[in-house]
């Protein structure tokens, strides 16, 4: 009788890349102080590095807070100009917004927190992602300073 492997339904397949994993902290932080962009991106990055099982709906929710960002931005810029969300009130509405690049954010967070637990925990060294993090948030006020189209901004800063 041939010997099987057993396969723990969590466990990270580590690519060459490994040697760049972080602890999803980091590109959590990214997300919040340089914008959806480097955040998403960084995000993406982490999860080919670390393997994780999780990859596939890693994707899906990076690719749901872009179009679910573009969708918010067009329909309230759709209230606003039929009248049926007034000006004063914009300003609210715009949390929604952030709302959703935080909490697909934060799901991000905790789907790559356990592949990277048990990376971690089976001898995979993570970097530290600090000196990241200061270069992207000193380098994404610079860049949205730039002239970008309105909505391609407020969805990627």
């Amino acid at each position: 009788m041939a010997a099987s492997v057993y396969r723990l339904p969590d466990e990270p397949l580590p690519s060459g890349l490994s040697r760049y994993a972080v602890d999803p902290l980091w590109p959590m932080l990214t997300l919040m102080l340089a914008g959806n962009g480097f955040g998403l991106a960084w995000f993406a990055f982490n999860g080919f590095a670390l393997g994780s099982p999780t990859r596939g709906r890693e994707l899906a929710l990076l690719a749901l807070n872009l179009a679910g960002a573009v969708a918010l931005l067009w329909l309230l810029g759709a209230l606003g100009q039929a009248g049926w969300l007034p000006r004063q009130y914009m300003e609210y509405a715009l949390l929604s917004v952030i709302t959703l690049k935080l909490a697909t954010g934060y799901a991000l967070y905790m789907m790559q927190q356990r592949c990277f637990e048990l990376w971690e925990y089976y001898g995979g060294t993570a970097r530290n992602g600090l000196p990241l993090l200061i270069l992207a948030t000193l380098f994404a006020r610079r860049l949205f300073d730039l002239q970008w189209p309105a909505l391609l901004r407020m969805v990627l800063e």
